[in-house]
C-alpha cells in the first residue's frame, strides 16, 4: 500500500471509499443502544473505544483478499473490479490507521502498571516519530538495497540478514512501547516500497504462511457492516453515474474482511469487550456471507461479457464518451517511441482517465526461457527470470513509467505478458485482448528498418502471429509498420509538424481508419489531411477497349459495393461535415482508372507524409485495387497496406494498416443481408 495515495483528489475511488465507511459508522451510531443492551446487544463494555472499534471494524474492507477475488474471478478487468480494487485499498489503509491510533489512545488502563500509564504519552510520542522515520528514510533505504540486488540474481546474504533483523527489531521496540505487536506489523507493510525484490522476498515467505495455515479457516464479512457499505456505495457510486447494480455489486465486494478483521474480533472477545455468543455470531455471519462474495463476483464477471458481446468491439462502434482501451504488442524496446506518439496522438480527444493503455510482451518460450519460468505475484500467473527477458521488460517498463508522467497520469498504463511459442502466441494476445475489452489490438509489422532505410527480410515467427490475430483477434487488428515516427525523445513534441494522411477508398477498414482519425485530429500538432481516392468513369468510358470489361466488373460487384458504397457515402458524409467542413482536416480527392495509377499516386505523396493510416480492403471489390493482391509480398495486409509497407515505397513514411472487428463474425450471419443494423 502506498500511504500518500489516500491524499489524491484526482480519482473517485477515494469518495467512493470514505462514503461507504462513513455511512457504516452512522449505522453504527444510530444502532448504539441496541449494540449495548444487556439482553441482545453486540457489546459487553459501554465505552468509546467499543464503539469506535466496532464501527471501525464493519466500515474496513479486506484488501487483500478483495484483490484475490477480483483477480481469481477476473473482475479486475472490469470498471467495476478496478474501481472496488481501489477504494478497498483506501477503506483498508484509512481503517487500520485508525485502528492503529484508538489503540493507542484508548489503552487498557488494566494492564499497565502505574509508571507505564505516567510515561503512556511518551511511549505515543516515539511511536509516531517511529512511523514517520519508516515512511521517510526506510523508503531510500530499501530502494538502494533493491538497486544493488537485480532481478535474476540471488539476493545477498548480509542483506537478508539485515532485513530480518530491522524487521524484528522494530517489531520488538513496538512492543516495549506496548503497542501491539499485529499493529506493528502494519506499520512495517507502510514502510515497503510497493515493488523491488525486499518486498517480493517478505512476501512469498508470509504467503507460505497464510497460504498453509490462516487461509483454510478464512471468514469473510457481517451482516451490519453490509447494510452499511452497500448503502453509502450506491449513493456515492449515482453520484458518479454508475448503475444501481453496479453501486450494490460494489458495496458487497467491499464489505469483504481480512485476517486483520478476525483478529479485531478476537481481541474485542479476549478483552471482554463483546461476549461469547456474540464473537460466535461475527463468525458465523462471516461464514454466510463467505458464500456470497464469490456469486456477485460471477455475477459481475458475466453481466460484464454479455455487455460486452452486446456491442462490437471497434473504433467505428465506441462509443465517444466511453473508456478508450488499446493494447499494443511489443517485441522489444525498440518499438515503443512509434507506439507512444500513436497513443500519445489519439488520447487528446478523451477526457483525462478515460484511455487505457495495454502494453503485451511478446516473448518467444523457448527451452532456455521455460526454465527461467516461475510463479508470479497479482495478475501475472507467472514470471520469467532469464537476464535478458529481465533487462528488456525493465527497460520498458521505465519508459512507461516516464510516458504516464510525461502525460500527467492522464493515461492509464497496464502492462500483459504473452509468452509462448509462435504457433500458440496469437492465443495469448486474442485472449487478453477479450479480457481487457480492448478496442484496437496494435502489432510491429514483422520487418524493421535497416540503416540505410530498407527494410529486412523481418521474423516469420512474428508474421505468423499476425496473420492469426488478423484472422482471430476479438476487435480492430492494426499492424504498424515503423519507419522512424517518435524517435525524438520528446514525448508529445515529437508530433509537432507531423503530417498524417488518411487513404479512404471505401469499405468497413476504410472506415475504421477514417474514425481513427477522429481521435487523432485533435491534436493540436498533427496536420491530418484525408484523400479519398475514386474511380475515373469518364477516362474509363474513353477507353474502349476496357469499357465493356469495366462494366462486366462493375455487374459482377453490383450487390454487395452498393451496399458497402451506401454505407461509406453515409459515413464520409457525416465526417465530412464534422472535420472537414470546419477545416479540422485537410481534404484531397483524387479520380484514377486503376491499381496501377493508384499506387503511382501513393508513391508520389511518400515524401510529403510521416505516417500513412489504411484500410486493409478485406470487404472491398473495386476497380482501383483489381489485380493488386496478385504482386504482393505480404497479402495478410491487403493490397494497400502491401504497397506502404514494402521496402521500395519510403525510408521515412510510416505507415498503419487497419483491419476493422468483423460484424459477420460477431453476429455469424453469411451476408450483410442479415446484419442488425444497415
Amino acid at each position: 500500500m502506498d500511504p500518500y495515495s489516500v491524499f489524491d483528489t484526482r480519482r473517485n475511488d477515494g469518495y467512493i471509499a470514505y462514503a461507504g465507511m462513513l455511512s457504516t459508522l452512522a449505522i453504527t451510531a444510530f444502532s448504539h443502544k441496541v449494540l449495548v443492551n444487556r439482553k441482545v446487544g453486540l457489546l459487553a463494555e459501554n465505552s468509546m473505544r467499543a464503539n469506535l472499534g466496532l464501527g471501525l471494524a464493519l466500515a474496513a474492507t479486506g484488501s487483500p483478499m478483495l484483490t484475490r477475488l477480483s483477480t481469481e474471478l477476473k473482475l479486475s478487468k472490469t470498471a467495476v473490479g478496478q474501481v472496488a480494487i481501489q477504494a478497498g485499498i483506501f477503506s483498508d489503509m484509512v481503517a487500520t490507521s485508525l485502528m492503529c491510533l484508538g489503540n493507542l489512545i484508548f489503552h487498557d488502563d488494566s494492564m499497565l502498571s502505574y509508571s507505564e500509564q505516567r510515561y503512556h504519552p511518551f511511549y505515543v510520542a516515539l511511536i509516531v516519530v517511529q512511523i514517520i522515520i519508516l515512511m521517510t528514510a526506510s523508503k531510500w533505504v530499501l530502494r538502494k538495497i533493491n538497486d544493488r540486488n537485480p532481478e535474476g540474481k540471488p539476493m545477498k546474504g548480509i542483506y537478508m540478514i539485515g532485513l530480518m533483523t530491522a524487521v524484528l527489531s522494530i517489531c520488538f521496540l513496538d512492543k516495549q512501547l506496548h503497542m501491539d505487536i499485529n499493529l506493528a506489523s502494519f506499520m512495517i507493510g507502510l514502510a515497503l516500497p510497493r515493488e523491488g525484490r525486499v518486498s517480493r522476498l517478505l512476501i512469498n515467505n508470509i504467503n507460505f504462511f497464510l497460504n498453509s495455515v490462516i487461509l483454510p479457516v478464512y471468514l469473510i464479512n457481517i451482516c451490519l457492516s453490509t447494510i452499511g457499505k452497500i448503502f453509502g456505495t450506491v449513493i456515492s457510486a449515482r453520484l458518479y453515474s454508475m448503475k444501481w447494480l453496479d453501486g450494490i455489486a460494489l458495496g458487497q465486494l467491499l464489505s469483504t474482511k481480512g485476517y486483520f478483521h478476525i483478529f479485531c474480533a478476537y481481541e474485542a472477545w479476549n478483552h471482554l469487550m463483546i461476549n461469547d455468543s456474540t464473537f460466535v455470531a461475527l463468525l458465523y455471519m462471516m461464514f454466510v456471507t463467505l458464500a456470497i462474495t464469490p456469486l456477485v463476483g460471477y455475477g459481475i464477471a458475466a453481466w460484464a461479457r454479455r455487455k460486452a458481446m452486446s456491442r462490437l468491439m471497434g473504433l467505428q462502434f465506441h462509443m465517444s464518451e466511453a473508456e478508450l482501451r488499446l493494447m499494443v504488442g511489443l517485441h522489444g524496446p525498440q518499438n515503443l517511441p512509434i507506439m507512444l506518439t500513436l497513443v500519445e496522438a489519439v488520447r487528446w480527444n478523451k477526457e483525462p482517465g478515460k484511455v487505457t493503455l495495454y502494453t503485451t510482451d511478446m516473448i518467444e518460450l523457448t527451452e532456455h526461457a521455460a526454465v527461467t519460468l516461475i510463479k508470479g505475484d497479482g495478475q501475472e500467473g507467472i514470471e520469467v527470470m532469464d537476464e535478458e527477458v529481465l533487462e528488456m521488460r525493465n527497460h520498458i517498463g521505465g519508459a512507461l513509467n516516464m510516458f504516464q508522467q510525461k502525460s500527467n497520469d492522464e493515461v492509464n498504463v497496464r502492462r500483459l505478458l504473452a509468452i509462448s511459442s509462435f504457433d500458440d502466441m496469437d492465443r495469448d494476445i486474442c485472449m487478453c485482448a477479450d479480457d481487457v475489452k480492448a478496442v484496437l489490438i496494435i502489432l510491429p509489422f514483422h520487418k524493421s528498418q535497416r540503416i540505410d532505410g530498407s527494410m529486412n527480410a523481418g521474423h516469420a515467427g512474428f508474421k505468423l502471429v499476425n496473420e492469426k490475430v488478423l484472422q482471430h483477434a476479438p476487435c480492430s487488428v492494426g499492424i504498424l509498420v515503423d519507419r522512424g515516427l517518435g524517435h525524438t525523445n520528446q514525448g508529445s513534441h515529437s508530433l509537432v509538424g507531423k503530417n498524417v494522411v488518411i487513404v479512404f477508398i471505401g469499405g468497413g477498414d476504410d472506415r475504421e481508419a477514417l474514425t481513427l482519425a477522429t481521435q487523432m485530429c485533435q491534436h493540436p500538432a498533427i496536420k491530418l489531411t484525408v484523400i479519398r481516392f475514386l474511380p475515373d468513369v469518364e477516362a474509363l468510358v474513353r477507353e474502349s477497349p476496357r469499357s465493356h470489361k469495366f462494366s462486366n466488373f462493375t455487374q459482377t460487384f453490383v450487390s454487395k459495393e452498393d451496399v458497402q458504397m451506401q454505407l461509406d457515402n453515409e459515413f464520409f458524409a457525416d465526417f465530412y461535415n464534422q472535420h472537414i467542413a470546419n477545416r479540422e482536416v485537410g481534404y484531397v480527392e483524387k479520380h484514377v482508372m486503376n491499381g496501377a495509377e493508384l499506387a503511382m499516386e501513393l508513391r508520389e505523396l511518400e515524401s510529403q507524409y510521416e505516417l500513412f493510416v489504411v484500410g486493409k480492403g478485406r470487404d472491398r471489390k473495386s476497380i482501383l485495387t483489381d489485380g493488386l493482391e496478385e504482386w504482393a509480398e505480404c497479402p495478410e495486409l491487403g493490397p494497400i497496406g502491401d504497397i506502404v509497407a514494402s521496402s521500395d515505397f519510403s525510408t521515412t513514411a510510416s505507415a498503419l494498416i487497419i483491419q476493422q472487428y468483423d460484424a459477420k463474425k460477431h453476429y455469424k450471419v453469411i451476408d450483410e443481408e442479415f446484419m442488425p443494423f444497415r
